[in-house]
C-alpha cells in the first residue's frame, strides 16, 4: 500500500492498495491541490525493481492486514502520519 499524506498535518487523503508495487506504482503522484513538496507517501509492502523486492515499512504490516479487511473503522482514511508511524484520529 502506498499512502499519500500532507507532511505537515499527517492527514491521509488517498491510498494505492496493494502489497507489492511495480516500477510504475511508485512513480504515480497522488494529489488533492496540495503543493507537491507539502505531499509525502508512506509505503507499506515491497517494491519491485527490477526483478529485486525491496522491502518499505514491513514492521506495519499487521496493520496492512487490518485495512485489508474492509473494517470501516480500519481505513488509512482514519489515520493520520506522524514520523513514521500510523495514528488513529
Amino acid at each position: 500500500m502506498i499512502i499519500f499524506y500532507h507532511k505537515k498535518t499527517g492527514k491521509v487523503f488517498a491510498t494505492i492498495d496493494g502489497r507489492v508495487h511495480s516500477e510504475h506504482n511508485m512513480k504515480c503522484e497522488i494529489s488533492d491541490g496540495t503543493p507537491k513538496e507539502d505531499i509525502g507517501r508512506m509505503i507499506i509492502g515491497w517494491e519491485e525493481k527490477k526483478g529485486k523486492r525491496i522491502e518499505h515499512n514491513i514492521d506495519k504490516f499487521e496493520q496492512l492486514q487490518k485495512f485489508e479487511n474492509n473494517d470501516p473503522k480500519e481505513t488509512p482514511l482514519n489515520y493520520k502520519i506522524e514520523k513514521n508511524n500510523l495514528i488513529k484520529k
